[in-house]
């Protein structure tokens, strides 16, 4: 039976479906329960920040998508009731993981090995998800034209989560167990994936190009005021220098896009004050051109174009 995020610390195990929900919405946390049923099935509800948005059943490590009344009607077969509150990150690669199929399985049985496997999939330029599971840790590393994602990976741990690997620079804890999948472009998790990382991808070449105009100076300026302008949304995602970091779990693509129509907007305005209509224009059309061809596509899709955010 597929565990998620087996080591870090669960619920009580008498916890009650309707006790962890609860739970989840007065935090406005991200999560998920776990119904275990016999013949190593599973059912799993996922948390984005206190509301309930996907419902899967889990067979063989493969997802099917359910509906939230059916898994609430899941009770006699029920071996056992898990819940887990979970960080954004892996909110949303789980939600990935569960939407996506199942590609490959392998072991890896040394950080060499990882290195090269690595750097096959930077070669051949591959997009998708990798999830390694060991005795001692679990998680998910989504890989995007052959990059590891920084933005994009998290693994659970006896001390809780981590964002790196344990265990790569001193060789410990091997064998892992590796399993790829490759999403499925109709659905949201990887939807809101692409456009998470063209929305980031586009932001970082904006304020880089800003900056150089600019100066450091008048972009923390930016920044600061673009931090406070978001604040009240509740969103993770933060402007630090020339990066966007965002750690929200968005499961829908039309919260994404309003999220980040907001930031461009608010972005856009503050450059159109600096330098004015017709630079701002400039520097946003060029940098638009410069991000990959899918990232720019969904980014069109959702009317997230330099023209909607310059004078």
């Amino acid at each position: 039976m597929k565990i998620f995020f087996s080591q870090v610390q669960e619920f009580p195990e008498n916890t009650s479906q309707i006790a962890a929900e609860s739970y989840f919405r007065e935090q406005d946390s991200s999560g998920l329960i776990e119904k275990q049923l016999n013949a190593g099935k599973s059912a799993i509800l996922l948390f984005s920040n206190g509301s309930p948005n996907a419902a899967y059943l889990v067979e063989n490590g493969r997802g099917t998508p359910s509906s939230m009344s059916e898994f609430a009607s899941l009770r006699d077969e029920v071996a056992r009731i898990r819940a887990v509150k979970l960080p954004d990150i892996a909110g949303r690669l789980t939600l990935l993981a569960l939407e996506s199929q199942i590609a490959n399985e392998f072991k890896i049985a040394d950080p060499k090995s990882w290195m090269l496997q690595v750097e096959q999939w930077k070669q051949e330029q591959w997009s998708g998800l990798a999830e390694v599971v060991s005795d001692k840790l679990q998680g998910f590393a989504l890989f995007w034209q052959g990059e590891l994602q920084k933005s994009d990976r998290i693994f659970s741990t006896a001390d809780g989560f981590v964002s790196d690997i344990p265990g790569l620079e001193n060789g410990g804890d091997f064998l892992w167990e590796v399993t790829t999948y490759s999403p499925t472009p109709a659905t949201q998790g990887y939807q809101c994936a692409v456009l998470r990382l063209g929305a980031m991808n586009w932001s970082r070449k904006i304020l880089d190009r800003y900056q150089q105009l600019v100066g450091q100076k008048l972009l923390q300026t930016m920044d600061r005021e673009l931090n406070r302008q978001i604040q009240p949304w509740r969103w993770h995602i933060a402007l630090n220098d020339s990066n966007m970091l965002d750690a929200h779990f968005f499961p829908y693509l039309m919260d994404a896009a309003h999220a980040y129509r907001a930031l461009f907007m608010a972005m856009g305005a503050q450059m159109n004050f600096v330098i004015g209509g017709n630079l701002t224009l400039r520097l946003l059309s060029e940098t638009f051109e410069q991000i990959h061809p899918d990232e720019r596509a969904i980014l069109k899709s959702q009317r997230l174009i330099p023209a909607a955010f310059s004078e």
